[in-house]
């Protein structure tokens, strides 16, 4: 199944919409994806990209084989950018050496130039002032796709001059169902309680971070059924030891959502997911059922700490003084 299919499959509303502009070849200068996160909005908006520009389409969309498709997907295309706030706030001079390179002539055989702005609602407010200039004075043959998956967060200015297009959230158990065919089942399974999209859990569940967080997290827990300060022993030596620069607050994130969702699964009675692994750490008897309330309360508590900027050594020792007095 081709990404033109899955999209189909997936999001019917939004196909429609992407192939009646395709078919017909009417483009707005400026489109807004919003949705829920894990709807593959960032991997639609590239896939749109993708079928500007083929000069082989099939059915208006992507042939998804050509060299030009090959260089879009790994954004080796000359007149396409992608800005990602994922991670770092959009800027200023980020919007303004866009517009200083698209006001220019486009250099490949197609005349579009297209440029994608993930995360548009984490621009800072100068960023998106100049974004919204740039909106209201349109390039010919610029196409604007600008993702976010907060709309609220996004000037109304802004929203107005773009063609909205909704994406709807999955059912989790329709990703965790999709998800198992791209990765392991406790990765599916937590991925998709994470709501990332099936296209993005394969690439998650096979980097470092993800890698060394699960090896962590699975280790923990047996740690923490032998005793608190064995557990934070590990943590301190083996799981994020502060010599260790490479595997820090990203690896340790992920190994914090994989605890959150493991307190949370232990107040139930069934869970989902079919890692025989996993569904044996539910059977470890470390806290009872008052006590998870006051331990999710930690969990959560050091999970919203670590977006700020935090002595990881510190942050660690504090969550496992804190779950050592939960436990008594």
């Amino acid at each position: 199944m081709n990404k033109a299919e899955k999209l189909k499959q997936q999001q019917p509303i939004v196909w429609r919409t992407l192939h009646n502009c395709l078919t017909s070849a009417t483009f707005a200068h400026a489109y807004l994806f919003y949705g829920a996160q894990g709807t593959s909005k960032k991997e639609t908006a590239l896939l749109f990209a993708q079928s500007i520009l083929c000069p082989h389409p099939e059915d208006g969309f992507a042939c998804e084989t050509c060299s030009v498709c090959r260089r879009v997907e790994t954004l080796d295309y000359v007149d396409l950018c992608l800005i990602d706030g994922s991670e770092v706030s959009i800027k200023k001079g980020d919007v303004m050496k866009l517009q200083e390179i698209f006001t220019k002539t486009a250099l490949e055989e197609k005349s579009y130039k297209i440029y994608i702005m993930n995360h548009v609602e984490n621009a800072t407010p100068d960023a998106m002032n100049a974004l919204l200039k740039f909106l209201e004075e349109p390039v010919s043959d610029v196409v604007a796709i600008l993702i976010s998956d907060q709309l609220e967060s996004v000037m109304p200015t802004i929203v107005s001059r773009c063609q909205c297009i909704p994406f709807h959230a999955l059912n989790r158990q329709e990703s965790y169902e999709q998800g198992i065919a791209v990765c392991d089942a406790y990765d599916a399974y937590l991925l998709s309680a994470l709501h990332c999209s099936v296209e993005s859990m394969r690439e998650i569940s096979e980097s470092e971070d993800y890698q060394h967080a699960r090896a962590v997290f699975f280790e923990l827990i047996e740690k923490m059924a032998s005793g608190m300060d064995e557990a934070a022993l590990f943590l301190q030596t083996k799981g994020y030891p502060s010599k260790n620069k490479k595997l820090g607050k990203t690896s340790f994130a992920w190994m914090l959502n994989m605890l959150i969702q493991y307190v949370k699964d232990l107040s139930k009675e069934t869970v989902s997911c079919r890692d025989t692994q996993y569904l044996a750490l539910r059977k470890k008897k470390i806290w009872n059922q008052t006590q998870l309330i006051d331990v999710l309360s930690i969990l959560l508590g050091k999970k919203d700490l670590l977006r700020q900027s935090v002595n990881l050594q510190l942050l660690i020792d504090q969550m496992m003084y804190e779950l050592k007095e939960v436990k008594g």
